[in-house]
């Protein structure tokens, strides 16, 4: 929502069609909590107003003249219609409302909450994110926690809302759920919702990639596709079974996968599965958080190279030193820089 357009709404300046937008958009039902907070911040900034005297207005009265107007706009709308129709002679009311019924801020959340029937939330946004070569684990405030891998990034709102914890995802992570059956724990990767009210599964959504994919651990997990209320349900997982999402033709399949290739990176085990050369150095330079540099492969070469090993919390020389035994190359390392020069056959 424009900053710009809510002065103007606080103003009494809108046309017909923009006092229709701006509450159309404040009565959106489908807000994710992003858009929720982004709302309230909105407010926020605008409230400075309502301590100039021509904002001045009785909250009580200005509840009583929304609630009629909206019960008798509801009365005469089309079932199909999705906005507010607004008659010329309904015009001067819906200004009085929209000088008004921004103020005081108290009085949105109460609108919105009661007559909406939505839960505003009042949390505050955190943002984690780990760089490569870093590790964290996240405590949540339900008791939940949440394992990263390098290169990742949650967001989540502290506390949860009342009826549902949500946090989004972009790269990996394995999630250890607190069981709240009044409180499905959803996770958000791209498109793709994987919800669970006490459980234990791995996320994999990275940007650039084609897959997403949620391997589960323990308990029950329901996955889906879209925005909640028009949700496509895609499967619902047992312990053991992987779903992996393709981004490209929108098809998924789901299947039983190796613990120690799938979960393995949570206990510090590399796992290198017929991966060509560029995953094999982009791997180690997201695990590691190094550079690195490769001299003297061909580009005939690089399309026929394939790596399968695995590495248990080993360091970055005995990576190298393993995989340079096999692949026939030398390296060096210094400090956060590695050149790799494979040796002329």
């Amino acid at each position: 929502m424009d900053q710009h357009l809510l002065d103007r709404f606080y103003k009494g300046a809108c046309t017909p069609d923009e006092v229709k937008a701006v509450l159309e958009w404040f009565k959106n039902q489908k807000l994710t909590p992003e858009q929720e907070l982004e709302m309230k911040e909105l407010w926020a900034q605008a409230g400075h107003h309502q301590s100039e005297p021509a904002y001045a207005h009785d909250a009580d009265k200005t509840w009583r003249s929304l609630e009629a107007l909206i019960q008798k706009d509801t009365q005469n709308q089309e079932p199909e219609a999705k906005v507010l129709p607004l008659q010329p002679n309904a015009w001067t009311k819906w200004m009085r409302v929209a000088a008004a019924i921004l103020l005081p801020l108290g009085l949105i959340w109460f609108v919105a909450s009661q007559y909406f029937q939505k839960e505003m939330v009042v949390g505050k946004m955190m943002a984690v994110q780990t760089a490569p070569g870093e590790w964290k684990t996240v405590q949540l405030e339900d008791g939940s926690s949440v394992v990263m891998r390098p290169g990742s990034k949650v967001r989540y709102l502290v506390p949860f809302a009342q009826n549902r914890r949500d946090i989004s995802l972009e790269g990996e992570a394995f999630f250890q759920v607190a069981k709240d059956k009044n409180r499905p724990f959803v996770v958000k990767s791209g498109t793709i919702y994987t919800q669970a009210l006490g459980t234990s599964f791995n996320i994999r959504y990275q940007s650039k990639d084609t897959a997403i994919s949620v391997a589960l651990a323990t308990g029950v997990v329901k996955i889906s596709k879209g925005e909640t209320g028009e949700e496509t349900t895609l499967a619902k997982l047992v312990p053991g079974q992987q779903l992996v999402f393709n981004r490209r033709n929108q098809r998924h399949a789901v299947d039983t996968y190796k613990a120690e290739e799938v979960l393995g990176w949570k206990d510090g085990v590399l796992y290198f599965k017929k991966a060509s050369l560029e995953e094999v150095v982009n791997k180690i330079e997201n695990w590691y958080g190094v550079q690195v540099e490769v001299q003297g492969m061909g580009p005939a070469s690089k399309e026929t190279w394939s790596y399968t090993g695995e590495y248990r919390q080993q360091s970055l020389p005995q990576v190298l030193e393993g995989i340079g035994f096999v692949k026939n190359f030398t390296y060096q390392v210094n400090q956060n820089q590695v050149q790799i020069t494979f040796k002329r056959p």
